[in-house]
């Protein structure tokens, strides 16, 4: 048997909107964000959805409520999901982060998997958490459809583990606002079906001006 896991990132907040690196830091849904999860669920009642973890993170809670409302199912929460700490960038934007902090954000855009940002966590740091918690629940179901609510870096993270793929490649996959991707965990391997799937969104428009995009 092999259990399938569908990664969900959070909808639009405030702080999307406004450009600001939210990290462990938290801002709420937007009207836009909620009707964004709405959407979501509601396409996702076609799948038979056994359990969902959530992000303890409010913006991912929110929207696992949402998804959970709709498909009947309790959420648990977990910190494993959390989205990286940034440290000192919290709640600023890129044009102050780029002002204050420029050798080190170059860095972030050209080697990010050697950033290492004051007071946050490491690219690596968010594969270990992240890993051993995708084992744990592995070991746990068998032949089960699990959702796992979690934040953009957070999700890349996970899918460039599944692909093999080294940290240090985490602009090489977007991940939009309430984006679904599907992941079947087989015998011989992780077998990525879908990956930022979108299109549950009508007029979606998108925003990069976060320090992830």
């Amino acid at each position: 048997m092999t259990n399938t896991i569908y990664i969900v990132r959070h909808g639009q907040t405030e702080w999307n909107i406004l450009g600001k690196t939210q990290g462990h830091g938290d801002s709420d849904l937007t009207p836009k964000g909620r009707e964004q999860a709405e959407l979501l669920a509601n396409s996702m009642t076609k799948y038979p959805i056994d359990y969902i973890y959530s992000s303890d993170l409010g913006r991912a809670y929110q929207t696992a409520e949402i998804i959970g409302n709709k498909l009947n199912i309790e959420i648990e929460k977990t910190d494993a999901l959390r989205e990286m700490n940034f440290g000192t960038w919290e709640g600023r934007v890129i044009k102050d982060i780029m002002e204050e902090d420029p050798d080190l954000y170059q860095r972030w855009r050209n080697e990010p998997h050697l950033a290492i940002i004051p007071q946050g966590e490491t690219l690596d740091q968010i594969k270990e958490r992240t890993d051993a918690f995708i084992k744990e629940i592995n070991e746990k179901y068998d032949g089960k459809h699990i959702v796992l609510v979690t934040h953009s870096l957070c999700a890349r993270i996970m899918l460039l583990s599944f692909l093999d793929s080294d940290v240090k490649n985490i602009y090489r996959i977007n991940q939009g606002n309430t984006a679904l991707n599907i992941i079947e965990l087989r015998d011989y391997g992780p077998v990525v079906m879908k990956m930022n799937d979108t299109t549950h969104i009508i007029n979606d428009k998108k925003i990069e001006n976060s320090a992830l995009e």
